[in-house]
């Protein structure tokens, strides 16, 4: 298995602090964000065996995800898709598409700015399970209201995605699509079908969308909680939720 982390985004919604600090590198509890993904990876690493890992960020952030890796001695490929602000940037699909160099592995693709505390240990295995289908992590987020601000996703009965709504009015599940996804290498021909599709992708909600058309997509649940960090209620949330 190979892991890609999206880490290229640009973080407006945080502005003015993001204009000088990419979000995943923002220190939750003094402790860049960055680091309690690479925790995880280590954890599943001690299982599994993890041929390497591509973090992709932009030009404008690549030599502060460098300083950040020597620091930290983190065993990581660190790539640069090209990007110098939020009008350049890729999307979160086509960057999905840059990181994952092979298709002769499966790939773990998490979110740089999603922080949970579940292990994925109970994740790969049901990914595994599953396979030559891909799966996504999901994450109950409880209420209606809640629900509204995510990308919802209905199951059947067999954990099968049957639907996947972007931020509906009228929410029929609480569970939101987090950024955690597993994509079997047999699986890997149809992201690439997707991107010669779209000439502008962003949110990578609507691969998954497409993908549980046109394929089959499994859907798991995350124990414990979980936070995207999208806006500052939420940055103030992590430093309550993730202290050390």
């Amino acid at each position: 298995m190979k892991i890609a982390i999206l880490a290229a985004g640009y973080g407006t919604r945080l502005y003015p602090v993001t204009q000088n600090i990419a979000k995943p590198l923002i220190p939750i509890n003094n402790k860049p964000m960055m680091n309690y993904l690479m925790d995880k990876i280590s954890l599943l690493s001690d299982k599994y065996y993890i041929k390497e890992v591509n973090i992709v960020t932009n030009n404008k952030f690549y030599t502060s995800f460098l300083e950040w890796k020597k620091k930290y001695k983190i065993k990581a490929e660190i790539l640069n898709d090209g990007s110098n602000s939020p009008e350049e940037m890729l999307g979160a699909v086509k960057d999905m598409q840059f990181a994952i160099d092979s298709k002769n592995s499966d790939w773990l693709v998490l979110g740089g700015d999603n922080l949970f505390e579940d292990n994925l240990l109970e994740f790969i295995d049901f990914s595994l399970k599953n396979k030559p289908h891909s799966s996504i992590a999901l994450y109950n987020v409880k209420t209606k209201k809640e629900a509204s601000r995510f990308g919802i996703v209905l199951l059947n009965n067999r954990k099968r995605i049957v639907k996947l709504y972007e931020k509906p009015k009228i929410p029929s599940s609480t569970l939101a699509a987090s950024c955690v996804y597993f994509f079997s290498k047999e699986s890997l021909k149809l992201l690439e079908e997707f991107v010669s599709l779209k000439d502008k992708i962003d949110a990578s909600g609507k691969y998954i969308s497409w993908l549980a058309d046109k394929s089959k997509v499994f859907g798991y649940t995350l124990k414990g909680k979980w936070i995207d960090i999208g806006h500052f209620d939420s940055l103030k949330l992590a430093e309550k939720e993730f202290k050390s």
